[in-house]
């Protein structure tokens, strides 16, 4: 009876998390189709809507790094999860209710989807919205830790209790995700058709409230909050990688168009593929798609791309991406120009949109690869030079009369340890045994030294996203030093800006980047001089 409370108790959070992690998938769709609407509805020129969701993007992507720290030290997965959710669903709410046939009798407006009839009201209720939706959006982060926390850890307290877990839960498990896969479809799917934008955010609303409503009423018992800190060693490694981070923004910048100039022209353009109609979640599903495979991609993990190779290869990736966006950009116009279109901003271009999908799918490949390597690069160091650093020490002090030449530098050792070996090669299973036998003690619980390196990698995938977050924000700043310097190419609609001269200046300043990226992070970090900065 009790193995069978059990089997029901760890089924139900299971599926209430999954719930969960759905309607982030739903809402981010709702998101990620803002530009349209501030460039449609509010009549924002497009430099101004573009700056609204940049601006949102990267307060999403660099506030969990603080929430973070929050839960460590002081309220814990369970609580915070509770409040972004409760924030998500009453900034949908309010961002429904912005929208003008809402509340235009209460506020003296008029109903149509027209710039006149966004009134004060609205406009409050719309930045409120975004910051609360914002707030809960950063807290969807923690989702992951929130389910190992209530289902992994502590089936991995035992032998049995796992063996229980991958009999019983696990075929439920797959079944329940053929259903959500099922069932996020049919959702994404009529979603994408609503027209109404009051009905586009408020489906949403709808689903964050019933998800939250499901948090609240579960059996879902809370940890404690667990303060785990960086050592001064790893403080100082990290420091001394601070200079890289001006590297690494530009390509936060790339990826920021995907959720602004690319989604703009593709609202521009014709849906029809025969005589159906498709959305633009065609271009922002397989774009996220990538994103993903990237990120988990096996080459990363494994080392067979070390992570600088890999920060190389989504510059160029990047640089790829600009190029592509220029050439169909230009194509766009020409098109434009030919039907008479640029003072017709609401005119449908005769050209397809899935002209755009490589960009979208060379958008998705910048993000994901540069999140995986950028975040393996920083891990390396702090998790593993300051154990070399140690070494290095003690070699200066047996050896005080060696040459210099003859103590290798911090990077120089971390290039022999992490270098790839036959190890890759090993058998998977084997590997993932040694891993579950590392995880725990000689009493099988799981192993704090291993729990406190984990929650530190967690710290370093925030700083990533974070990284990504200033180059939204960063992205903004570039845009309007070049609409100070070139009036002409940003405009009050995509039809009669040159954003293929933006994609060209982009792609010209990501190459620089990576023309100077390349020695600093092959060579000068090697220099025992570079090292010792930060000493």
């Amino acid at each position: 009876m009790a193995s069978s409370n059990t089997r029901m108790i760890q089924m139900m959070v299971w599926v209430k998390i999954a719930v969960l992690q759905k309607t982030y998938l739903l809402t981010g769709y709702a998101m990620s189709t803002m530009i349209t609407y501030l460039t449609s509805v509010w009549k924002l020129n497009l430099t101004g809507a573009a700056a609204v969701v940049n601006v949102y993007a990267g307060a999403v992507a660099v506030m969990p790094l603080g929430m973070l720290f929050v839960v460590d030290t002081v309220i814990g997965n369970y609580w915070l999860i509770i409040l972004s959710s409760c924030a998500y669903t009453m900034g949908f709410f309010l961002l429904t209710m912005s929208t003008p046939p809402v509340l235009y009798r209460e506020t003296g407006t008029c109903g149509a989807y027209e710039a006149e009839c966004i009134g004060k009201v609205q406009k409050i209720l719309f930045y409120t919205a975004l910051t609360l939706i914002a707030l809960g959006a950063s807290g969807r982060f923690m989702v992951r830790a929130f389910r190992e926390e209530q289902l992994i850890k502590p089936l991995l307290e035992g032998a049995k209790k796992m063996k229980f877990f991958a009999l019983s839960v696990c075929p439920k498990k797959v079944r329940l995700l053929s259903f959500q896969i099922l069932v996020s479809t049919l959702v994404l799917g009529t979603t994408a058709y609503l027209k109404p934008w009051s009905l586009r955010f408020g489906f949403p609303a709808i689903f964050t409230l019933l998800a939250t409503i499901t948090l609240l009423t579960s059996t879902i018992r809370p940890h404690k909050a667990q303060r785990n800190l960086f050592t001064r060693e790893e403080i100082r490694s990290i420091l001394r990688m601070s200079p890289i981070c001006i590297f690494l923004i530009p390509i936060g910048v790339v990826s920021s168009l995907g959720n602004t100039y690319f989604t703009e022209q593709a609202s521009k353009m014709n849906h029809r593929v025969g005589s159906l109609k498709v959305s633009v979640l065609f271009l922002i599903v397989p774009r996220s798609l990538m994103r993903k495979w990237f990120s988990q991609s096996k080459y990363c993990a494994n080392k067979i791309i070390t992570p600088r190779i890999g920060i190389s290869l989504s510059m160029a990736l990047a640089i790829l991406c600009c190029i592509t966006a220029a050439l169909v950009e230009n194509r766009r116009l020409g098109v434009v120009k030919r039907h008479g279109l640029l003072n017709k901003p609401d005119e449908t271009v005769p050209m397809t949109m899935f002209w755009l999908l490589p960009q979208f799918l060379l958008v998705g490949g910048v993000s994901g690869l540069s999140e995986k390597c950028i975040a393996l690069f920083y891990t390396d160091v702090v998790l593993h030079w300051p154990k070399i650093e140690k070494d290095v020490d003690i070699q200066a002090k047996d050896k005080p009369n060696s040459k210099e030449q003859n103590i290798k530098s911090p990077m120089e050792q971390a290039n022999e340890t992490l270098k790839p070996t036959e190890k890759n090669d090993e058998d998977p299973n084997q590997a993932k045994q040694e891993t579950k036998s590392t995880e725990k003690d000689g009493e099988g619980h799981i192993d704090p030294e291993r729990a406190e390196q984990k929650s530190k990698r967690q710290y370093i995938e925030f700083f990533v996203d974070a990284l990504e977050g200033m180059g939204n924000i960063g992205s903004v700043v570039l845009v309007y030093v070049v609409g100070e310097i070139k009036p002409t190419w940003f405009q009050e609609t995509v039809n009669r800006s040159h954003l293929d001269n933006y994609y060209w200046t982009l792609a010209a300043l990501t190459a620089a980047n990576l023309i100077l990226f390349i020695p600093v992070i092959f060579y000068l970090l090697r220099s025992k001089k570079f090292t010792a900065l930060f000493a």
